[in-house]
C-alpha cells in the first residue's frame, strides 16, 4: 500500500438541489386588497381589489410598466396604499423573491446576512449556499458585489432554507441559467403552498400549473 501513488480526489463542481421549505398550511384566505389604491409619482394603480386564497397558483401578466410589481407589493403589504384596505391571512408565512433581490441585502458578509435571515448555524448555512455555487469566494463579499444571477441564488437557497406556505416570485428566472431554471421548475411542481408570479418566460410559466391568471394594464386588473 505504501508503493501505490496516491490518487488525487476527483473535482466535483458544485450540484444545485433545490426544494423549498414548508410549513403549516394558512388560513384560506392568504391576502386581500379592497378598492385599493397606489400612487407612484406619476404613475396610479387601482381601484384594485383582489382575493387570493391558500394553495392557488396565480400569474400576473402584463407589458413591463403596467403596474405588476406594484400590485405585489400592494398584496403584500409592501406599497402604501393612497386609498383602499390590504390584510394578510391568518398564519402566512412569506418567501418573496423581488426584482431587486433585497432579502438579503448587505454592505457586510453575505454569510452574516443568510444567517441573520434564516437563524441557521454557521455549518448548515455555508453548505446550503454552497449547494447554489456560493462558496467561500461569494459568501465572504457584500450582496452588491455578486452578480445578479449569484443575487437570485443566495434568496433562492433562503427559500430552501426557511419554511414558507406562501412564495412571492417577481421575474424569478432573470440571470439564471438553464439548469437552476429546471431546478426552480422542479421544485415549485412540489410546492404545496400559495404561489403568485409574475414572468415574460414562457417556458417556465407553462411549467407552473397555474390555477388564475390576471391581466395588468396601466394600473388596473383584469
Amino acid at each position: 500500500m505504501e508503493r501505490l501513488d496516491r490518487v488525487d480526489r476527483p473535482w466535483q463542481p458544485w450540484q444545485l438541489e433545490f426544494t423549498i421549505g414548508e410549513v403549516e398550511r394558512s388560513g384560506d384566505l392568504v391576502a386581500e386588497l379592497a378598492s385599493a389604491v397606489v400612487t407612484q409619482g406619476d404613475f396610479v394603480l387601482g381601484p384594485v381589489s383582489i382575493e387570493v386564497l391558500s394553495g392557488q397558483r396565480i400569474l400576473l401578466e402584463g407589458a413591463n410598466g403596467a403596474g405588476k410589481s406594484t400590485l405585489l407589493r400592494a398584496l403584500i403589504g409592501k406599497a402604501p396604499l393612497a386609498a383602499g384596505t390590504q390584510r394578510l391571512g391568518r398564519s402566512v408565512v412569506l418567501g418573496e423573491l423581488d426584482q431587486g433581490r433585497e432579502r438579503l441585502e448587505t454592505s457586510g458578509k453575505l454569510l452574516d446576512r443568510f444567517i441573520e435571515d434564516t437563524g441557521l448555524d454557521l455549518g448548515p448555512a455555508r453548505s446550503i449556499l454552497a449547494k447554489f455555487g456560493l462558496g467561500t469566494e461569494h459568501v465572504s463579499r457584500p450582496s452588491s458585489a455578486l452578480s445578479p444571477g449569484e443575487q437570485t441564488r443566495a434568496v433562492l437557497a433562503a427559500f430552501q432554507a426557511s419554511g414558507v406556505n406562501t412564495v412571492i416570485l417577481d421575474e424569478p428566472t432573470n440571470h439564471l441559467d438553464l439548469e437552476a431554471i429546471e431546478q426552480l421548475e422542479a421544485a415549485l411542481s412540489k410546492f404545496a403552498g400559495t404561489l403568485i408570479v409574475v414572468s415574460h418566460d414562457r417556458a417556465f410559466v407553462d411549467s407552473l400549473a397555474l390555477t388564475h391568471r390576471f391581466f395588468v394594464a396601466d394600473g388596473t386588473l383584469g
